[in-house]
């Protein structure tokens, strides 16, 4: 199975220009996919998420452009900034400055919050921003404090309540709970009545005299 961080070790140790970054990374996709009989294209390496065919060293690019995701988000966080509109600002100012180094068009590859952002919205990027990380904050974050002497974790509303209802359903009496004997269908057989005799009548010609 082929392990996709492998390739980052060997780009991170061999820093070229982006040229000849791209024909590293062609070579070693080349040879190792050759070795497992399979097309690693797509599959190389993380950075393959953010590959854009089109660029014109196409793998050496979205390495960089992954690399430059990894710290879009803590630089945003440091500077402390709560509204979408201020965020923005800063985003497009950051955004065109990395575009312009790079040589590509960063829109929907500048950060991880690319991909929850809305352009219909006003300030998209920084509303992208504000619900990727309350996503994240959500998700990972346990509030805690000490109270006498105990660790209280306050977690999220909807945790709570999922906790009460499984601690309700184990406080169920066992005979409420207890799975029921399968009670044999009953089915009605129709009654049996002797059968009908009969007779068959056997008509006789009569000559006459």
């Amino acid at each position: 199975m082929w392990d996709e961080n492998r390739p980052m070790k060997l780009i991170g140790a061999l820093r070229y220009d982006s040229v000849a970054m791209q024909h590293i990374i062609d070579t070693d996709k080349y040879i190792e996919g050759d070795k497992l009989g399979t097309d690693l294209c797509g599959s190389y390496a993380p950075f393959c998420r953010v590959c854009n065919k089109a660029d014109s060293t196409p793998c050496a690019t979205a390495y960089e452009v992954s690399e430059r995701m990894d710290f879009v988000c803590p630089l945003i966080r440091s500077t402390g900034l709560n509204d979408a509109e201020v965020i923005q600002k800063v985003i497009d100012m950051d955004k065109l400055v990395g575009s312009e180094k790079l040589g590509v068009d960063l829109c929907g590859r500048y950060a991880p919050f690319c991909k929850v952002c809305d352009k219909q919205q006003h300030s998209p990027c920084g509303n992208a921003y504000l619900r990727y990380m309350a996503v994240q904050e959500f998700s990972t974050k346990a509030l805690t404090e000490q109270s006498g002497g105990q660790l209280v974790v306050n977690a999220p509303r909807w945790d709570d309540a999922l906790t009460q209802a499984l601690e309700e359903v184990e406080a169920q009496p066992s005979e409420e709970v207890a799975e029921q004997p399968v009670q044999p269908e009953q089915v009605a057989v129709p009654e049996q009545r002797p059968a009908r005799g009969f007779r068959i009548g056997i008509a006789r010609r009569h000559r006459s005299a």
